[in-house]
């Protein structure tokens, strides 16, 4: 009877259990803040991985169909909001934070090229004066003032006589004769015109190919993990460059990356422009309440942006080779503080501090 006793006497008290339940506790408040920071970083982490991938996914697309493929950068937010009748300017914001981070990219692709609606489709070149005029033939519907080929305004690329250089044009957006699709090539890309093909100046014309903008693949997108962004703010071309940052005027427009079939870097289009890069393309993948296009350098105890968190990644294409490194952001503030002239560092002196480990290939964390 005695041992029967001893067995059950055996549990624990009401005061252990209470030790035991707040040591739990204790122990909770301590790890619940490290887990959900170390899940954040996986976040950031994922989501600079996938872009990887959705990058050389493309680069193998356009090298399986031999045109230009590229990823299509689509911004979150591209309109301003509705103005606050009578409320104070600063409460009126013309572009939101939105507008400048992405968290769907899209793969692009280059139409197939337009060589007229008919089989033996001609077109002849005349300047006016002012402008090197595109004559498309009567039957082109090119012609046609509503045709969705070739919007107001919009550039193209194209090749006379099939061969020779692509040149740039572009629909006029305001035509001189109302109602009319009038095409223009551009002065800068055309100069005296010793590289239009003489039989295109004259009535018989030359035959023609029309490279259109790219547009946005069917293909299913990429869509970043929660929380993680493009930061598009500090996102551009070159050591410091950050064209990507929209403006009021931009910001309906993405930026779109095509790649070559050889897997290079061909055309970046953002802001509503055409570049051929001369540099890296840097892409810093972030979090989402970091994005802060008007103080990129914000580093307090309570904010962080974007380009001050050493966590997050830049994943940087190399223009010539179309290669992809990952890298974590360098700290700025340590290159600032070893300036010889702090005071006289602009935002793009800074942003290429922070791209030093990709720009020098001496981080320990690119691919």
């Amino acid at each position: 009877m005695h041992q029967y006793l001893q067995r059950r006497l055996r549990g624990m008290t009401l005061v252990e259990i209470l030790v035991v339940i707040g040591i739990i506790g204790l122990l909770a408040a301590i790890m619940v803040p490290s887990v959900k920071y170390q899940y954040r970083n996986r976040a950031v982490i994922e989501g600079e991985r996938q872009l990887n991938a959705f990058i050389g996914a493309s680069q193998a697309r356009a090298q399986q169909i031999g045109r230009p493929v590229g990823i299509w950068v689509e911004r979150f937010i591209k309109e301003a909001p509705v103005p606050i009748v009578g409320a104070n300017a600063a409460l009126n914001p013309a572009l939101p934070a939105g507008a400048n981070y992405s968290v769907n990219i899209y793969q692009a692709e280059i139409p197939r090229p337009y060589i007229g609606d008919l089989r033996d489709s001609r077109v002849t070149v005349a300047n006016n004066g002012t402008d090197w005029i595109i004559n498309f033939p009567p039957a082109s519907s090119l012609l046609n003032p509503n045709n969705p080929l070739i919007r107001p305004g919009e550039r193209f690329k194209i090749q006379l006589d099939h061969r020779g250089p692509f040149h740039e044009a572009v629909r006029l957006a305001v035509p001189t004769v109302a109602g009319a699709a009038e095409y223009v090539l551009l002065l800068d890309a055309v100069g005296a015109g010793a590289q239009i093909p003489k039989a295109a100046l004259s009535g018989s014309g030359v035959p023609y190919t029309v490279h259109r903008r790219p547009v946005r693949s069917f293909n299913a997108p990429l869509r970043l993990p929660q929380g993680t962004v493009v930061d598009l703010s500090v996102s551009g071309i070159g050591p410091g460059g950050y064209e990507f940052n929209s403006t009021l005027a931009a910001a309906q427009r993405p930026v779109v990356i095509m790649f070559q079939p050889d897997g290079s870097v061909g055309d970046v289009y953002y802001d509503g422009t055409v570049d051929r890069p001369l540099g890296w393309i840097h892409l810093l993948v972030g979090r989402q309440e970091q994005v802060n296009p008007t103080s990129p350098l914000l580093d307090t105890e309570t904010e962080t942006a974007n380009l001050m968190n050493t966590a997050n990644r830049w994943v940087s294409i190399n223009h010539r080779t179309g290669t992809v490194t990952s890298e974590v952001l360098d700290n700025i503030n340590n290159w600032v503080r070893v300036a010889p002239n702090p005071a006289n560092l602009t935002l793009a002196d800074k942003i290429s501090f922070s791209r030093l480990l990709v720009r020098t290939g001496t981080g320990l964390e690119g691919n």
